[in-house]
């Protein structure tokens, strides 16, 4: 029972930290890109915890790390260009 424990508590641990992880691939001047895959702008700033600050319609938002990923080599965001707009 107490492997089993283990396992489980290692499985939640990687997927809390899995945001990071993919938020690390992202660098400065790279192309953020929103959920229908249109470009949104280029990435200001990655802080510690992963999340991206890019300027947007002239204001700096904070996209959550938890909403990237990397597809087909892009750097991708599960927001629309709406909800970025919308973001402080």
């Amino acid at each position: 029972m107490r492997t089993l424990s283990s396992l489980i508590l290692a499985a939640i641990a990687m997927t809390l930290t899995a945001p990071a992880a993919i938020a690390a691939d992202a660098e400065r001047n790279d192309r953020l890109y929103d959920a229908s895959g249109a470009s949104v702008a280029k990435v200001k700033r990655v802080t510690e915890n992963g999340d991206l600050l890019v300027i947007y319609k002239g204001k700096v938002r904070v996209i959550a790390a938890s909403t990237l990923s990397n597809s087909d080599g892009k750097l991708m965001t599960s927001l629309t260009k709406t909800e970025i707009r919308r973001l402080d």
